[in-house]
């Protein structure tokens, strides 16, 4: 993906947020509401410690399955079909676990990578600290893997260690479509972070379109490889 498919990316995701605006707040109304519902009735609601504890830990399995529900609803406005309200019950329905474990999968990593990151900076030897590098970019590559973890589940169908399987293929493949979007993801939420509003109203759907939108560009070369490929097979 070259600098101007990057740019066609951004254009596609923003031009196409605007002109279903209305869905799109409601469709991140509804993963806020319903991902972080455990979170806000353990906080509100005085409740023994251990499900304190569960609720937490449930809102982790609430925001993965919530965000496939999004990236449902969103692949389907970029296909061009017909979405109602409903949809959205439809993807959380049926990419729950599957989303769910994404959430989980990506949190453990990162957590992981984290602590060996801060074992390797605060160790006393010098060859350990230098090593350090190797977790910052090994954190790096999570992140970028996870943008395309959710597209390659709802739209190719597909469990979970495939998806990481083919997201992580697909990073390596592509490192400037995968860096583009590292950093674009990154700015939107920081953005969202810093005006605080468009946590509730766009920031999930907003990266759920920019992923989407990549992955079909990036996509397209293995598409357009498997289809020469089939032509001189039939030649």
């Amino acid at each position: 993906m070259n600098l101007s498919q990057c740019w066609q990316v951004i254009v596609q995701s923003f031009k196409t947020a605007y002109e279903r605006i209305g869905l799109v707040m409601l469709t991140n109304l509804l993963w806020f509401v319903v991902g972080f519902a455990p979170l806000l009735i353990v906080m509100y609601v005085p409740l023994p410690p251990v499900v304190t504890y569960l609720g937490i830990l449930l809102t982790v399995l609430t925001l993965g399955a919530s965000a496939a529900a999004v990236n449902y609803v969103m692949v389907r406005i970029i296909n061009k079909e017909d979405v109602e309200f409903r949809d959205f019950k439809v993807g959380f329905v049926k990419f729950f676990w599957r989303g769910a474990a994404v959430a989980v999968i990506a949190l453990l990593g990162a957590l992981v990578l984290f602590v060996d990151l801060t074992f390797s900076l605060t160790h006393t030897n010098r060859i350990v600290q230098l090593l350090s590098g190797i977790w910052i970019w090994a954190l790096i590559f999570w992140y970028a893997v996870q943008q395309f973890v959710f597209p390659f589940v709802v739209q190719q169908d597909i469990g979970i260690r495939k998806a990481l399987k083919r997201s992580a293929l697909l990073v390596i493949d592509n490192l400037l479509g995968s860096a583009f979007m590292v950093v674009i993801s990154l700015v939107v939420l920081a953005l969202c972070i810093i005006l605080a509003a468009p946590i509730l109203l766009f920031v999930t759907c907003l990266l759920a379109l920019l992923q989407n939108y990549a992955y079909n560009q990036l996509m397209l070369k293995y598409e357009q490889a498997d289809q020469e490929v089939e032509a001189e097979a039939n030649a």
